[in-house]
């Protein structure tokens, strides 16, 4: 994984779903099917609905804060902080804060 600095800019919980899709890289699922998330000193398995070389999308019960710190570890990989973009429905969105190298 590279370092990369980032900025978190102001998040705005939505009230309509976007038009346009905003996403500057592709989203892909079935990479990976499960992770462990650390969470507030809890260990728990969550399902992975997407992955991205920036972000993943996840389905859980927690209920975290926008821009909170989590943990997470992809089945055989090492774990990585990501933080709380956002979260609705039991789906929540997560940003690595850096990139990472998807290889398949």
């Amino acid at each position: 994984m590279r370092p990369q600095s980032f900025h978190l800019g102001a998040l705005v919980a939505r009230t309509q779903p976007r038009i346009v899709d905003q996403r500057c890289e592709e989203r892909h699922e079935g990479l990976v099917e499960g992770a462990t998330l650390y969470f507030r000193g809890t260990e728990r398995h969550v399902v992975v609905v997407n992955l991205s070389s920036r972000g993943t999308m996840i389905e859980s019960d927690i209920a975290p804060r926008l821009g909170e710190s989590v943990v997470i570890r992809f089945d055989g990989y090492s774990p990585m902080h990501a933080f709380v973009r956002w979260v609705r429905d039991g789906r929540i969105g997560l940003n690595f804060g850096g990139e990472i190298i998807l290889g398949f």
